[in-house]
């Protein structure tokens, strides 16, 4: 556990480590102040039962001189106010620890959130191929605030009440070492017992709500995300069936952790009752009798009160913590790995505009965990201002190819060249903005037309005339609308055919304005005419478009200057169409 600390602080921020001892210093201030509160209710309490102490205490003595010598009652009233005052003196220092120790908990499991989705962002296809979305997406939701509430807050928990607990005891010890010592060791002994004992229960149900977790997510995914699929089916019962199964477990498993945490505090509780029975006799057969012992047992019940709460408080916040470790395990090497900056907080990047050709020179590329490769020291070119068309059996590679040439994928031998210069990894982000690219199935935001085409732009900043502009070349401008209230497509497109989706994707492309446009099968749910009336415009452009496109159609392939047919591993064929 101490390494899961270690660990957890190596992720915190310069800016956090710094804010973090700033915290150190108000949580050490508050028990401090507890400490004084606590330590003067016994010279109230000796001045209470025995007038006769203001002579044979010293303390006391130079309180009585300091305060002109009042009577003994409103020199006792004095004394309560003053220990009244220190107590609300502590307890809102207590407070104020307590509402920055939230807010810095909190704020950096935001940050952690933040970070941790940015690295996801900045990983290439290959990683998000592999990796399941509703994994990612509850790292981001869920695990890594699961991070502040179960793992940092805890462990801020623990700081604050150790700092309490050891400056309470060492009050007490300084009391009666004897009685001291022995009851503390007897509260250490039996806390550690029961940690040790439920400890791995904790830990494995942790391991357990944090599967279920993802396992969850991902019905709901499946489910929501193919709905036409499951209701066409009759797939209601079984999914709704493993989703509750699953919760079953995972609030089981919680409710097990939920009272794994706070049954000890009834079992120390009764000990700290048979034992404040214990020092009161023994206390009372000392020579100073009830008026010696009253002090002292006051003192013990509100050490008592103080540290047997926050004994427990730390003993829960430690089994949060083992229960916690798991998805700390999961993250921690994702986070490691994340940077504390914004990567994409970057100054635009110029365009790259290729005036002579985009090439695949001796490229080879094999998907992680395949016998074959998909490329094989494959040479291809494609000629700048041109429409290009790649085409071949399915398998083949054409949308890998498509995704090479964006920059999503990475050769594994080979390079990229424009214009004859191999780009290297510095060019990829101006690369990527130089290209607009429209896949078979568009995205579509639940917004108006307008505003997809406009995707990216905040509604201030679009371009109205070149959204028009778009959407007259794609043949969707029918639908556009600047009206406030424009009817939306639905989520996904879902209330337009896949003809109007991709049309619109096509209008998004064009009002980006780069010279490089990459079409996959985006005219495959549009009739011949409108898909030609869309190409030929393309073709039309000027300045020209550098175009690629993947399509499966003859007729399509008619409209292109170059065509790249592709085979087994490399390009089967290469040519001129003109």
């Amino acid at each position: 556990m101490i390494n899961t600390f270690v660990r957890l602080y190596q992720l915190l921020t310069r800016k956090q480590r710094r804010e973090l001892l700033i915290l150190q210093f108000f949580m050490l201030l508050s028990s401090i102040a507890e400490l004084v509160g606590t330590a003067f209710i016994m010279p109230f309490i000796a001045l209470a039962s025995s007038p006769d102490v203001t002579e044979s205490n010293e303390y006391l003595k130079m309180l009585h001189r300091a305060l002109g010598e009042p009577a003994h009652d409103e020199f006792l009233m004095l004394v309560g106010a003053l220990f009244v005052g220190l107590v609300i003196t502590g307890n809102s220092i207590m407070i104020f620890s307590q509402f920055l120790m939230s807010r810095y908990s909190f704020r950096v499991g935001g940050e952690i959130s933040t970070r941790l989705y940015g690295y996801y962002l900045s990983r290439d296809m290959t990683f998000h191929s592999a990796t399941n979305s509703a994994e990612m997406i509850q790292g981001v939701m869920r695990d890594s605030l699961l991070l502040s509430n179960a793992l940092l807050t805890p462990a801020l928990r623990i700081n604050a009440r150790v700092f309490s607990i050891v400056l309470l005891s060492a009050l007490v010890v300084f009391v009666d070492p004897f009685v001291a010592i022995n009851t503390v060791l007897v509260l250490a002994v039996a806390y550690l017992v029961i940690f040790n004992f439920v400890r791995r229960r904790v830990h494995a149900n942790g391991l357990l709500i944090s599967l279920l977790g993802r396992k969850r997510n991902q019905v709901l995914n499946e489910s929501l995300g193919g709905i036409r699929d499951v209701k066409l089916y009759s797939y209601e019962a079984g999914y709704l069936r493993r989703y509750q199964r699953d919760t079953k477990r995972s609030d089981r498993a919680m409710a097990d952790n939920s009272i794994l945490g706070e049954t000890p505090y009834f079992v120390i509780e009764a000990i700290m009752l048979a034992g404040m029975v214990l020092v009161t006799l023994y206390l009372l057969g000392s020579d100073d009798g009830l008026a010696g012992a009253l002090p002292v047992l006051t003192l013990y019940g509100l050490a008592g009160l103080k540290i047997v709460p926050k004994v427990q408080q730390c003993y829960v916040a430690l089994t949060k913590i083992r229960g916690a470790q798991a998805v700390f395990e999961r993250l921690y090497v994702h986070l490691a790995n994340s940077s504390e900056k914004n990567p994409f907080l970057v100054d635009s990047p110029d365009l790259i505009t290729p005036t002579d050709s985009i090439r695949l020179e001796g490229v080879s590329y094999r998907y992680e965990g395949a016998a074959n490769p998909v490329f094989n020291d494959l040479d291809v070119r494609f000629p700048a201002g041109k429409l290009s068309a790649i085409t071949g059996s399915s398998g083949a590679g054409k949308t890998t190819m498509l995704e090479m040439l964006m920059g999503l994928l990475q050769p594994d031998t080979g390079c990229i060249a424009v214009d004859g210069r191999e780009l290297v990894a510095a060019d990829m982000p101006s690369w990527r903005a130089s290209i607009a690219y429209v896949p078979q199935d568009v995205y579509l935001t639940d917004s108006s037309v307008l505003e997809n085409i406009a995707f990216g732009d905040a509604p201030e900043d679009i371009d109205h005339e070149r959204v028009l502009w778009a959407a007259r070349l794609a043949r969707v401008d029918d639908l556009v609308s600047a009206a406030d209230d424009a009817p939306k497509v639905g989520e996904r497109g879902s209330l337009l055919s896949g003809g109007q989706c991709q049309r619109i994707g096509i209008a998004r492309a064009l009002y980006k304005g780069v010279p490089l446009l990459f079409l996959d099968e985006a005219t495959s749910a549009l009739d011949e005419g409108t898909q030609d009336a869309v190409l030929s415009e393309l073709k039309r452009l000027d300045p020209p478009l550098t175009t690629i496109m993947i399509t499966h159609r003859r007729k399509t392939l008619a409209f292109a200057d170059h065509v790249v047919q592709l085979g087994e591993g490399r390009s089967a064929s290469e040519g001129d169409d003109s």
